[in-house]
């Protein structure tokens, strides 16, 4: 059985155990409704299944997270607190990738988070639409342009995330 959050490639990595596009798969939560059986010889089968999430977080960075790397469907959530989370956390842990990523220069880099998303949201002529810019950063960081990253560290404590 595979199981797990939604949006991190159950499906994908069940069609390749098989070696047969049979399961469904698509760019955003929620793809696999139902479970389903993948037949990858006469005597292995592999049940797929829907994401799963936990009812409640613990805390609103777990949720800030999920939402970044799109485990939980766009429509839950708004996109100026995710895509701002985003911003400072790139700017934190990885700040030479989003330096790189909408050329900023060192003024830029010395912005606070909110700052910043103001001066890039003029700058991409989105006028004053922040949530525009904010949804730019979720989907930059969701397919890759702003390089490889991961949202938890070894030893990060519930402290960490708050």
């Amino acid at each position: 059985m595979c199981i797990g959050i939604p949006n991190v490639g159950k499906s994908t990595i069940l069609n390749r155990l098989v070696k047969k596009n049979i399961a469904v798969t698509g760019n955003k939560p929620g793809v696999t409704k139902n479970q389903q059986w993948l037949k990858a010889s006469d005597t292995f089968q592999i049940l797929d299944t829907p994401g799963i999430l936990w009812p409640k977080f613990e805390n609103q960075t777990v949720g800030k997270r999920l939402a970044l790397t799109g485990a939980i469907a766009d429509a839950v959530f708004q996109e100026d607190v995710v895509g701002l989370y985003g911003l400072e956390f790139f700017l934190n842990h990885y700040p030479a990738e989003i330096k790189k990523a909408y050329r900023l220069s060192d003024d830029d880099m010395a912005l606070s988070a909110p700052d910043l998303l103001v001066a890039l949201t003029k700058r991409q002529g989105f006028g004053e639409d922040f949530n525009r810019m904010a949804e730019r950063i979720i989907f930059d960081c969701r397919q890759g342009k702003l390089g490889r990253f991961t949202l938890e560290q070894p030893g990060d404590t519930d402290d960490d995330a708050e």
